[in-house]
């Protein structure tokens, strides 16, 4: 059997200018008759489609086509959107046009209209790999993709199923040729049963190839990894009083602060955790690190970058031990200029390991707490007057303050979700982001302006497309987004200032963050719009990010006289590298630990099925309209669940009927109607008419990008 789909891409292989049909016969080596009037009815249609020319003696001649090539997205209805690679307009590719093609694949498309068009040939399976859930059949099995955008089972032989179970949730390895329909498979990995919590966890991981587990030989590494006094090129600040401050469940502490005040000079010490000293670039540590990019956070656990004797142990700042540390020293007037900065190798102790709670509590006059740490009450003051001062300094600037809700997922012990939450964000958080994001402007401008390749971390302003799209839904919203002047960040910090506090705050702030471009790590220094600073870089948490590694291994370099031409040479190509593949990685992390609280959010409200929630409305389509909840979970609400009226969406991004209307940021009373735990998706019904009636919204998370 031949088909359209190939006929075409053959031909072309040919390289002849002209062939005649029994050529391409012979070519296609098709014998029987019914393959050949096959053939001729294909060349006819391919001329109709102006694909071909054929003239009387069937004589065939291709014409050039225009293609446009591009990654396709798919959906879960069986079509797909090519992703055009020169970042003009979508277009749309119907089922019957795929031609084999599938999410994700590098394909060649002609048009077929102004903006739908058919695959004329697959360049590249772009993905080869996935999870999904096997079922099992009489003598083969098939797997269905965890990802709806994969939309067609992967057909799995018996000799291939691993000794898959029924409802299994498995790592599909794809095997099909470019060019065959039928997508074939082999099962790599069995995780467990499909829907229990382990199986889930392992398979949002494998989904982004990250792993629970590292090799033999990088842990044998490890644990011969101890800390040795070094005082060569080191300078002793033991003897400063040191504080580590994180939440409750942290093990890996990179960070400590020392603080001195005289008069209205601030002298900050900003310790960090000396990775490089132990783990050296192209070790059998490094290497593994390199490809994990950053650590991954569950609500269960900790999937670290680098192993538990290194990160929880040698390199963790714990209380009361010595360790080696890179010291940012910097003298800050009651402005919040530095005014002088000194970068070195340090021996350090912290003295207290605190938590961002309990430090926050002693802000706020706890006065069993100020007793308790009262050998560093003026400290935990100073730092909180000078994060003030800095604070104050990047505002001013137009440093853009993002708010969301950040969940807060607690499980018992045995891993069952308990409550969800929005985090809380306190006084003690801002110290800390204050100074991390200072001493990472302070290296990244010591090292451009000393000339040592570095892994900067860059954000670029919104695109003039994505400025626009903010600006109408700004603007349907009521609210005025003047950018004749520039786009600035202080443009959107006023924006975020002027609506703190209100129904739509949160959801402004979502759509924002989305309308930003990503920020990335890069070789080139070109700034971090979002912070409205010249010179940004990552340098704070090299246990947990391999960016930061990075960074230590340039500022070191340079600390010991080591960054000659021939150094800068061998460390660029490595810094390129590294930022290509941490940026990669940082997303997939990101991806997963979204993709593990929307799964524990799902069971959590599973089990609230009936019950009713206060919510506010933070999305609408013409489907539906989308609720948030208090506790951070974000749940659905089709027409069908709605006050029946005949519904329609206007320009100003509300949901109108005749006799009701929803409008984003509205209070809304509703029913957890039902969840679908394998799709993450939580159903919600309306209970009450609360109309135009609006509540303030929650301020929780600040985060700066």
């Amino acid at each position: 059997m031949i088909y359209k789909d190939n006929i075409y891409k053959r031909i072309a292989d040919m390289n002849r200018e002209s062939l005649n049909i029994r050529d391409i016969e012979k070519r296609l080596n098709l014998r029987s008759q019914i393959d050949r009037n096959m053939l001729s009815r294909i060349l006819s249609e391919l001329e109709d489609e102006g694909m071909l020319s054929i003239d009387r003696n069937w004589n065939v001649k291709l014409k050039k086509l225009k293609l446009l090539k591009g990654d396709l997205r798919g959906n879960k209805r069986g079509f797909a959107f090519l992703i055009r690679e020169d970042g003009g307009e979508d277009i749309f590719i119907p089922n019957r046009a795929l031609n084999g093609a599938m999410h994700g694949d590098t394909v060649f498309v002609r048009l077929t209209g102004e903006s739908e068009g058919e695959v004329s040939s697959i360049e590249k399976r772009g993905i080869v790999k996935l999870i999904g859930t096997y079922f099992k059949m009489d003598n083969f099995g098939y797997v269905k993709a965890d990802n709806s955008d994969y939309f067609k089972d992967i057909y799995i032989p018996d000799r291939s199923s691993k000794g898959a179970k029924d409802n299994s949730k498995v790592v599909v390895s794809i095997i099909t040729n470019q060019n065959d329909m039928k997508i074939q498979g082999v099962v790599t990995e069995v995780l467990g049963i499909s829907g229990e919590r382990d199986a889930e966890v392992l398979s949002i991981l494998r989904n982004y190839d990250f792993s629970e587990k590292f090799p033999e030989e990088v842990l044998a590494a490890s644990e011969k990894l101890k800390y040795e006094p070094e005082n060569e090129g080191r300078k002793d600040k033991r003897d400063l009083l040191t504080i580590t401050i994180d939440g409750e469940d942290a093990k890996d502490f990179d960070d400590a602060i020392s603080l001195e005040k005289n008069c209205s000079i601030f002298k900050l010490y900003v310790h960090i955790a000396d990775v490089s000293h132990y783990v050296r670039s192209g070790d059998v540590i490094d290497k593994e690190a390199f490809e994990r990019g950053t650590s991954v956070y569950f609500p269960s656990s900790v999937f670290p970058m680098l192993p538990e004797a290194v990160s929880n142990g040698v390199c963790s700042l714990r209380p009361g031990e010595e360790k080696l540390t890179m010291t940012v020293e910097l003298d800050i007037d009651g402005n919040g200029n530095i005014i002088n900065s000194d970068f070195y190798k340090s021996v350090t102790k912290s003295n207290f390991r605190m938590t961002y709670t309990a430090v926050t509590a002693i802000l706020n006059g706890d006065e069993e707490l100020r007793a308790h740490y009262s050998e560093i009450e003026e400290l935990i003051y100073a730092m909180a007057e000078l994060a003030k001062i800095l604070e104050d300094k990047r505002n001013e600037g137009g440093a853009i303050n993002f708010v969301s809700k950040e969940s807060k997922i607690l499980l018992d012990e045995k891993g069952d979700v308990i409550d969800i939450k929005p985090y809380a964000y306190g006084i003690s958080n801002s110290v800390i982001e204050q100074f991390m994001v200072l001493a990472n402007e302070a290296v990244a401008k010591y090292l451009y302006d000393e000339k040592v390749p570095n892994v900067y971390r860059t954000h670029d302003a919104p695109s003039e497309t994505k400025i626009a799209e903010f600006k109408e839904f700004v603007n349907a919203l009521g609210l005025n987004l003047n950018t004749a002047l520039g786009v600035t960040p202080k443009l959107f910090s006023d924006l975020l200032e002027k609506v703190k506090g209100e129904p739509t705050e949160a959801i402004i702030n979502k759509t924002l963050l989305r309308a930003m471009q990503k920020a990335k790590y890069s070789i080139k220094n070109t700034g971090h719009f979002g912070l409205n600073s010249q010179f940004y870089c990552h340098f704070t948490s090299p246990i947990r990010r391999y960016p930061d590694l990075m960074v230590h291994r340039a500022l070191k370099a340079k600390i010991e006289g080591k960054a000659d031409d021939r150094f800068k040479n061998n460390f660029l190509k490595q810094c390129i590298s590294a930022a290509d593949k941490s940026s990669e990685r940082e997303v997939a992390a990101e991806r997963a630990e979204r993709d593990i609280d929307d799964y524990y959010k799902t069971v959590y409200m599973s089990k609230k099925i009936g019950e009713q929630y206060s919510g506010v409305v933070s999305g609408i389509v013409s489907t539906g309209i989308f609720i948030a909840l208090e506790n951070t979970v974000e749940g659905f609400m089709p027409l069908d669940e709605l006050p029946e009226d005949n519904y329609s969406t206007d320009p100003k991004m509300r949901l109108v009927g005749k006799r009701y209307q929803f409008s984003i940021g509205d209070s809304i009373e509703v029913e957890i109607k039902s969840t679908n735990i394998a799709a993450r998706q939580i159903n919600m019904s309306f209970i009450g008419n609360v109309l135009n009636h609006r509540r303030p919204s929650i301020r929780t998370t600040k985060k700066l990008i």
